[in-house]
C-alpha cells in the first residue's frame, strides 16, 4: 500500500482526556484549534477547522451584532461543543501503526 503516514493524534489516554475536557470546558470556543492541530498531522482535513471556526466564532460574532432575542447562540454553542468533543474523543479510533 501505498497510503501516506500520518501521525497519532494522542500520544497517551490522558492526552485524549485533556482535549476533550479543555473542548468542553471552553464551551468549544478552543474546538478549532484542536482540529486545526489535527488537520496539520493530517489526521482530518483542513476543512474541518474551518467549519467549526465559521460555525462557533460567526455565530458569536452574528449574535453580538443582532442581539439575542431568543437565546439561540447558547442551543447553537452548546450543539457545537457536543460535536466537537465526541469528534475529539474519536479522532484516533482508525488509527494503525505504519499508515
Amino acid at each position: 500500500m501505498n497510503a501516506p503516514i500520518r501521525a497519532r493524534m494522542y500520544a497517551t489516554t490522558v492526552h485524549k482526556v485533556i482535549w476533550v475536557v479543555v473542548v468542553v470546558a471552553s464551551a468549544g470556543l478552543l474546538a478549532p484549534p484542536l482540529f486545526f492541530i489535527a488537520a496539520k498531522k493530517r489526521v482530518v482535513t483542513m476543512l474541518v477547522p474551518v467549519i467549526y471556526a465559521v460555525v462557533i466564532y460567526g455565530s458569536a460574532i452574528v449574535e453580538s451584532l443582532v442581539g439575542n432575542p431568543k437565546n439561540w447562540e447558547g442551543g447553537v454553542l452548546a450543539l457545537t461543543m457536543i460535536v466537537a468533543a465526541v469528534h475529539a474523543a474519536i479522532l484516533d479510533t482508525d488509527w494503525k501503526a505504519g499508515r
